[in-house]
């Protein structure tokens, strides 16, 4: 059972490498049961944040609290109760991806079911393939289980869907939301804006190390329709008649021109979002 403090909160977050400021007073945070996605263009500091968070790196200022301690201090107990997925890094290059697996859920005291995971993740297909010879698709995969694996009460992924084709995609998803149903704290970073319309519960845009934008889709959306003097109205048509398609879409075209408004068919969440995160990094730049 969890209590009501975020599993993570990162307040002012400072780091730099030599003469560059990776994260620039960087405001984060992820909450039980729910999925939050960091998104933001290569070089954001989305890396360097989690690598923070994970106790990897110390930071130079501002604090970070990872289930309620300083991961930089943390010991062995608290570090069991994080998951981290590195996007095709982190692997044991020599041994078969099954064994690799089942090495991993031994490490724990209560682990998923090993071959449960296995078959959904469809990793019991190239279970005895070694590392090393595995696509891309399939490496992320295994990544993903390895993350998983122990039970975490918050786990990091980065980009956990990529390379991977649509039937995959669609079960990583359902995982994803499942972890989060079970009181997982999800943080994820992801170039797909589907992944995120239709997982996260939260995003943080960020851009030069720090948070550009951050609350619900709909409220990122929003919010930054409202700081450009316009809104965003969205709605959905159910019962349609096929043969009457055509002329509803000219009806909304000439609805929407009469008051001066431009007509998206099709788009919305993962589009709007897209188009918000374009403009904030255009806004930055």
């Amino acid at each position: 059972m969890h209590n009501d403090t975020p599993a993570l909160v990162a307040e002012d977050l400072t780091l730099s490498y030599g003469p560059v400021r990776a994260l620039d007073g960087l405001d984060l945070r992820a909450e039980h049961g729910a999925v939050t996605a960091v998104l933001g263009p290569n070089g954001a500091g989305k890396t360097t944040a989690i690598s923070c968070a994970t106790g990897l790196l110390r930071p130079d200022g501002g604090s970070v609290r990872v289930l309620g301690e300083d991961p930089w201090r943390a010991g062995p107990g608290h570090r069991a109760r994080v998951g981290v997925m590195i996007q095709d890094g982190g692997l044991t290059s020599g041994a078969p991806a099954l064994t690799l697996l089942r090495y991993g859920a031994s490490l724990h005291a209560d682990p998923l079911d090993v071959d449960e995971v296995a078959q959904h993740l469809g990793i019991d297909e190239f279970g005895g393939t070694l590392v090393r010879r595995l696509s891309g698709g399939q490496r992320q995969r295994l990544a993903l289980a390895l993350a998983i694996i122990g039970r975490p009460d918050l786990v990091f992924l980065d980009e956990p869907t990529a390379g991977m084709d649509p039937s995959i995609r669609r079960r990583v998803r359902t995982l994803i939301k499942g972890l989060a149903r079970t009181g997982t704290a999800v943080v994820l970073t992801t170039h797909l804006m589907d992944d995120v319309a239709g997982l996260a519960d939260s995003v943080c845009v960020i851009a030069r190390g720090r948070a550009l934008a951050s609350g619900s889709v709909d409220e990122v959306i929003s919010d930054h329709q409202a700081g450009r003097g316009a809104a965003c109205l969205q709605a959905t048509l159910r019962d349609i008649e096929p043969g009457s398609l055509d002329a509803l879409t000219a009806d909304l075209q000439s609805l929407a021109a009469k008051h001066g408004a431009r007509l998206e068919l099709g788009a919305g969440g993962a589009a709007d979002l897209e188009s918000v995160l374009l403009d904030l990094m255009e806004e930055d730049a």
